[in-house]
């Protein structure tokens, strides 16, 4: 049997540590790759996936053998706490970034904390500001002088209003009855009533306080900007000169992307209530940042928005 050279063994050894390291590269695209995908999908949708496997694997545990029970229990209960904790993480390049311009200990905390959970808090304390003021009969802040884009004229926003206000207000003695009917011991009960009052009570703060701050609503075409606001849910500035095009829109928003071939996280929803009539193509080279959700954010190509004539804006742009 010849012997090999030590150049011929030098190179079979970096041949070996090749082929490994081959074997081992598709392992950080797949990982960059999730990373990605979780980054693009929404809080809430990820929120309705972990329910989902909740449920499912909840049913499953019900079908399963009675050795394999115990094992789905737990993975029923941890496998939406990791769906969340994935998400999380996936986005701690963005909190390392906003650490890093923190300044003071109540900064930094906050800089770890997603956005949407800190924008869910500034929204909710704004909600309950808004209520005060509706029950103050505070006026609302004035508008930009410029041309009124209203909303809320051919809208839906005011009957949805009063169809949650009857909502909750059916919704008390209902759910009293029932309570009644369904648990016998009077503490739970009242941990129960309480609990459900509570509920109530902050849905019918929230609806109140965002009416006052929806007010009279309108966008505005003030010079050569775009003025959006929608109560503190949507607020910013958009140049006219960053819009590349406005496109009709006819249908509901996700058949409207799909149709397009349109990603969810590549569209920012600009209503109160109805179904977006238009849509804001902005150029690629856009450099325009709102306020979403209390979330501060660079704008995304497709802005979705309901206006009552839509048409006033398509002949401004067009212009």
């Amino acid at each position: 049997m010849p012997k090999k050279l030590p150049g011929q063994a030098r190179r079979v050894v970096i041949d070996s540590d090749h082929h490994d390291a081959t074997r081992r590269m598709p392992a950080a695209p797949s990982l960059h790759t999730a990373a990605f995908h979780l980054r693009r999908t929404s809080w809430t949708a990820l929120a309705g996936y972990a329910v989902l496997a909740f449920f499912v694997l909840g049913l499953a545990k019900r079908a399963a053998p009675d050795a394999l029970a115990p094992a789905l229990h737990k993975l029923a209960l941890v496998l939406p706490l990791l769906l969340l904790a994935a998400k999380d993480l996936s986005h701690w390049p963005d909190a390392l970034g906003r650490l890093r311009a923190a300044q003071g200990w109540g900064s930094r905390v906050t800089a770890l904390l997603p956005p949407e959970l800190v924008g869910m808090v500034r929204l909710d304390r704004l909600m309950r500001t808004g209520f005060l003021q509706w029950l103050r009969r505070s006026p609302p802040a004035a508008r930009p002088e410029g041309l009124a884009l209203t909303y809320l004229q051919r809208g839906a926003y005011g009957s949805a209003i009063g169809i949650a206000m009857v909502s909750l207000f059916l919704e008390m003695p209902i759910d009293i009855l029932l309570v009644n009917l369904m648990i016998d011991d009077p503490d739970t009960r009242l941990v129960v009533h309480v609990v459900a009052a509570v509920g109530v009570l902050t849905s019918f703060i929230w609806v109140l306080g965002d009416r006052w701050h929806v007010a009279d609503g309108a966008h505005v075409l003030a010079d050569d900007v775009l003025h959006l606001r929608v109560g503190v849910r949507t607020q910013g500035s958009i140049p006219l000169a960053a819009i590349e095009r406005i496109e009709g829109v006819k249908e509901a928003p996700e058949r409207w992307r799909r149709r397009h071939g349109i990603h969810s996280a590549d569209t920012l929803l600009v209503t109160p209530f109805d179904k977006p009539n238009c849509a804001l193509v902005l150029k690629p080279d856009a450099d325009v940042t709102l306020l979403h959700w209390q979330v501060r954010r660079r704008a995304p190509r497709y802005v979705l928005l309901y206006v009552d004539r839509p048409e006033l804006l398509s002949r401004r742009v067009a212009g």
